[in-house]
């Protein structure tokens, strides 16, 4: 018998694939869980309001001027999504827990990113949805909300109002931070 510090062999191999095997008998995936699974996800959308992303233009990360040479993108650090019911403008910098080690990284350090932000609802919650998860804030009575510690990468925002939960929560497209 090994101990839980050592690595598995082919035995641990050997009962692992007759537990899978067990289970696969006895409690199949079913086959149409997939479909299912993006159905149930789609109709869940369609429930929110979709925000639209103001002056898109100024997020083309690629271009070409008029002499036809290679444009740099610009970068940016503030976007605002507007929707029928809500406005979202969010900032972001390097958060106050960044590790300034000087590894890992994009920039060649752990940095990690605060998005500070703004929406017309005071009382709002907003939850960022990172790859590495969510994290979630309350807006203030003037629509400030802060959310620290997030990783670089894609994120969206969901706006939702607890105060009036009959309305639909608000989306907006996913950024690069």
């Amino acid at each position: 018998m090994s101990s839980h510090s050592e690595a598995i062999d082919e035995h641990d191999v050997v009962n692992l694939r007759s537990v899978r095997d067990l289970f696969a008998h006895a409690d199949p995936v079913p086959s149409d869980l997939t479909e299912r699974m993006k159905f149930a996800i789609s109709v869940q959308a369609l429930h929110a309001e979709v925000a639209e992303l103001i002056d898109s233009a100024l997020l083309v990360t690629r271009g070409r001027d008029a002499a036809d040479a290679a444009v740099e993108p610009t970068p940016t650090d503030s976007v605002t999504f507007t929707a029928a019911s809500v406005s979202v403008m969010v900032s972001w910098g390097v958060s106050d827990t960044s590790d300034a080690s000087g590894t890992g990284g994009p920039s060649g350090t752990d940095e990690r990113v605060r998005v500070d932000g703004w929406v017309t609802t005071p009382g709002a919650q907003v939850e960022a949805v990172t790859a590495d998860g969510s994290r979630s804030a309350t807006s203030d009575a003037n629509g400030r909300f802060v959310l620290d510690d997030l990783p670089h990468g894609p994120i969206h925002f969901l706006v939702t109002d607890p105060a009036n939960q009959g309305d639909r929560p608000v989306i907006t497209p996913t950024i690069q931070i």
